[in-house]
């Protein structure tokens, strides 16, 4: 018994050093770099770095992660052919021409740049095609990113002729490439997570590797006098689990997954008692010390919110019994408190979660990865038998497209905050806690905000606003006391990430569930507004050219069907295919100019000057100069992404013009009060 402990002891002191000396590594490789110089995005820079990240095909270039001592992580794009260099851990002498992306700034919109600060990268750029790539040798360090890519090959190689490759490449190295019919499959469904290495595939791979070193240890009577079986069980283990979250790219799930198996093996070596909450909240301050910016990623929150609803569900559905029926009941109760999260995340839920998961999640767990971790196996030695895996993976496809439909996804629409969030999350806590009614009647009461309206903001308030988003391509909101009026160039209705990720967002946040007209300022005959449709309901559409899917809805754009809204006019001013739009509010008139040229402005001008009032001018171009001397503007509203030209800005000032734009200023809001009082705001300025 002495020596079981001595043993016990030393085994421990070891495991003890090894986990601080890799949590040292880890927070030695935090230290600073230097910044990039302005004047190096004007020209080409030398890069010695490592390619640190598996290589992946996007718009037939390649795009990795290059990572250099000096500065940090570079998101690299490269021609096809440098392919062969271009493999993970490759040392590499590059150079590279930097680049800054236009960011814009919109109201709850998706950032890039957050999203890659987030990601610890410094720099975007692109590999020069006619200058020489030095290979400098192979960094071991990232040999594990390395054999992922062999990995990946082998699958891609071997299942090159199904469609399912890119789950069995997600379930075994945690690489989630998938489609975007998968993407919208697993969303539909609220199956994602099985596709993100976590605790039930690390868990797994460590309970066989506990099962087979115990049973091989346990045949040597000899060995197990001087170290008992269970001993080297665990510690095998956790190094098989070490090695296949380093294998699976260490995500935030894999790593919250890999240190509560660590710190519960060290105590449990330690033959000290520690509960799963303290296990928990310790790996949570662990990663925090290890990358602090993880607290903004959502898989993290995702991931540890699920383990301790998981904990909480347990702790209450102990006064069951039965196996299957405390699985299926505790399926249901963590799908309902992951419900607020989601939609707070991704602004939706599935209402087919709790079906698809409870045959979904032992699918996965217990038959597929078990099968795809056999036939990779078996494969290094010739043998083929992918088939089986592929078989199941294609059955957990069907059953999932079963139960899509037309509400197998809600979109909420409405804004969700935070403060929502927690208020809904403790209600359900009241609600399943065995407590008295009168509580249990007040988290009902709590869970009703999840159900909150939200009311049209313009309507509300009574009010005028006219919202100028910032991107590439013209895009402005129109609110007149609850009635919305999108105007917008043509190129918009067909970009799905503006439609989705900057003018769905504000119409979530503003209340409006209908846009009553879009003014489409330059329609062609290939017209198309069905990814406009799929956001949010479309009642007319203002044109010069009608397209069947809208015929029904379709108004001219023309000075005859110029609008009237309660004591504002919209005037619809047409010519050559380019729509205008001047607005006569009660108070104040805009006018809205499409990206048109001079020789157009000028036959618009002339036809039309006898009515056109405008105290603020937007447009995405520079107008001819009537404009300016003839209505004598008190704003001009510069709705383009570049920069204005500082000649003509110099101009406008001397005219008591004054000029706001979007590339400074973000997205702009002006807003008039039932008293006639404007204000002009911006993300980053008030006016």
């Amino acid at each position: 018994m002495l020596l079981e402990n001595t043993i016990r002891k030393y085994i421990v002191k070891k495991l003890y050093i090894c986990f601080i000396i890799l949590i040292l590594l880890s927070l030695s490789s935090c230290s600073s770099e230097h910044k990039i110089e302005a004047f190096k995005y004007q020209g080409t820079i030398l890069l010695d770095g490592i390619v640190s990240s598996l290589p992946k095909i996007k718009d037939q270039n390649i795009e990795f992660v290059f990572h250099t001592d000096k500065y940090g992580d570079f998101l690299l794009k490269a021609d096809e052919s440098l392919s062969h260099y271009l493999i993970p851990a490759n040392e590499l002498k590059v150079e590279v021409k930097l680049y800054k992306n236009y960011e814009s700034e919109n109201v709850e919109a998706f950032s890039y740049s957050e999203y890659l600060k987030n990601k610890n990268i410094v720099a975007e750029g692109r590999v020069a095609t006619d200058t020489e790539i030095k290979f400098k040798g192979i960094a071991f360090r990232y040999l594990p990113e390395r054999i992922r890519y062999e990995i990946k090959s082998r699958i891609d190689n071997d299942l090159q002729s199904y469609d399912v490759k890119s789950l069995a490449v997600a379930l075994l190295i945690g690489d989630k490439d998938f489609s975007d019919f998968y993407k919208n499959l697993f969303q539909q469904t609220g199956t994602s997570h099985l596709m993100v290495i976590s605790g039930l595939h690390v868990g797994l791979l460590a309970l066989i590797g506990f099962i087979l070193a115990r049973v091989l240890w346990s045949l040597s009577p000899r060995l197990c006098r001087k170290v008992p079986a269970q001993y080297i069980g665990v510690i095998f283990s956790l190094i098989v689990a070490l090695f296949y979250s380093l294998l699976a790219g260490f995500s935030v799930p894999t790593q919250r997954a890999m240190l509560m198996l660590l710190i519960f093996g060290l105590f449990w070596l330690s033959t000290r008692k520690v509960t799963l909450v303290r296990i928990l909240i310790i790996s949570f301050f662990i990663i925090l010390l290890l990358d602090y910016k993880s607290i903004y990623s959502v898989s993290m929150w995702l991931s540890f919110c699920a383990v301790a609803f998981l904990i909480f569900i347990s702790i209450v559905l102990q006064q069951y019994e039965g196996k299957y029926k405390l699985s299926i009941l505790a399926q249901v109760y963590l799908s309902i408190f992951l419900i607020p999260i989601t939609v707070y995340y991704f602004t939706g839920f599935s209402i087919v979660s709790i079906i698809a998961n409870i045959i979904a999640i032992p699918l996965v767990s217990f038959v597929i990865v078990p099968l795809l971790l056999f036939s990779l196996l078996l494969s290094f030695i010739g043998i083929k038998v992918w088939f089986l895996a592929v078989m199941f993976l294609q059955l957990l496809v069907s059953f999932l497209e079963l139960l899509i439909g037309k509400f197998s996804f809600i979109d909420y629409w409405g804004y969700f905050s935070f403060t929502s969030l927690v208020v809904v999350i403790f209600g359900l806590v009241l609600v399943v806690l065995p407590l008295s009614n009168s509580f249990r009647l007040l988290g009902l009461a709590m869970c009703l905000v999840f159900f909150q309206s939200t009311e049209n903001v313009s309507q509300q308030y009574g009010d005028f606003r006219l919202h100028i988003f910032d991107t590439q391509n013209q895009l402005v909101l129109v609110q007149d006391k609850g009635v919305d009026v999108l105007y917008t160039n043509e190129a918009n209705l067909q970009d799905a990430y503006t439609l989705n990720n900057v003018l769905k967002p504000y119409l979530r946040l503003n209340g409006i569930d209908k846009l009553d007209y879009v003014i489409v300022s330059n329609a062609n005959e290939n017209i198309n507004i069905n990814e406009l449709d799929n956001i949010v309901l479309v009642r007319n559409i203002i044109a010069n050219t009608i397209n069947d899917s809208f015929k029904d809805r379709f108004i001219k754009c023309d000075y005859d069907n110029s609008l009237h809204i309660e004591k504002d006019t919209f005037y619809l001013l047409e010519s050559d295919g380019y729509c205008y739009l001047n607005l006569h509010n009660q108070y104040k008139n805009f006018l809205l100019v499409p990206d048109s040229p001079h020789k157009n402005q000028r036959k618009v001008f002339s036809l039309y000057n006898r009515f056109i009032k405008a105290d603020l001018i937007v447009s995405p171009v520079d107008l001819y100069y009537k404009f300016f001397h003839k209505l004598k503007p008190k704003y001009f509203i510069y709705s383009s992404s570049n920069l204005f030209d500082k000649d003509k800005l110099k101009s406008l000032n001397a005219k008591n013009i004054g000029v706001v734009d979007i590339h400074n200023n973000g997205a702009i809001n002006i807003i008039i009060d039932n008293k006639g009082h404007m204000q002009i705001k911006s993300l980053l300025k008030n006016y």
